[in-house]
């Protein structure tokens, strides 16, 4: 059986909490230009909806 002591499993566990936070940080950005275009989606189909612009697929 392995034994870890409490130390070490904590401080590996305050590095991977480190380390995803890191990530989340890198990622808000990633998120948010995501979230711009699901909104311009919208506005787009809404304009078209609006303006009888919106024509079935070929």
């Amino acid at each position: 059986m392995l034994i870890i002591p409490k130390e070490k499993l904590n401080e590996a566990i305050m590095m991977l909490n480190k380390n995803l936070q890191e990530i989340n940080i890198q990622n808000m950005d990633t998120e948010l230009v995501a979230q711009m275009f699901k909104n311009y989606q919208s506005n787009v189909l809404f304009h078209l909806e609006a303006t009888n612009g919106l024509k079935d697929p070929a």
